[in-house]
């Protein structure tokens, strides 16, 4: 039977005597660089106005598309003859006829009153969708022009 080889005792660690904590000065909060330019600092506020200015665009783009989906549940719950007396169903059609109202009568099918509705109504859905897109695309024009500015125009960092 062999016996099991233990490991050599290692020699025992020496501790070195610890070195006297080195004093530190406290540190000194950072201070901000004043700005160099006068330029900077408008460069960062149009920056800043820019990227509100999308989020305008962005506001405007969902507005468009709550005022769309509105309609096309209107035009969803016409079709498949939904409950009018209920009062989800009537505040729905009474919404989108808030929005769509302009463009009833658009269309007119002889014997088939819904089947005008439902074309009159996604016209209506299609128009706020493609005039939404252009006006948020016109107001993001003007705001991604802002933040173009604001990178063009940006002091270089100085270290």
């Amino acid at each position: 039977m062999r016996r099991r080889q233990e490991p050599p005792e290692e020699p025992p660690v020496q501790r070195q005597a610890e070195e006297p904590p080195v004093e530190r000065q406290p540190e000194r909060p950072l201070r901000r660089r004043p700005l160099r330019r006068g330029g900077e600092a408008g460069a960062a506020a149009v920056g800043a106005v820019g990227a509100g200015v999308l989020t305008l665009a962005r506001l405007v783009m969902a507005l468009a598309c709550l005022i769309a989906l509105l309609i096309a549940l209107a035009i969803v719950l016409r079709d498949v003859d939904a409950n009018p007396h209920n009062t989800i169903v009537e505040g729905l059609h009474e919404g989108a006829n808030f929005f769509a109202g302009a463009f009833t009568g658009l269309i007119h099918f002889s014997g088939h009153p819904k089947r005008a509705i439902t074309v009159d109504w996604g016209i209506a859905l299609i128009a706020y969708l493609l005039v939404g897109g252009l006006l948020a695309g016109l107001i993001a024009r003007v705001g991604r022009g802002g933040v173009r500015f604001e990178r063009r125009h940006r002091a270089l960092p100085t270290h």
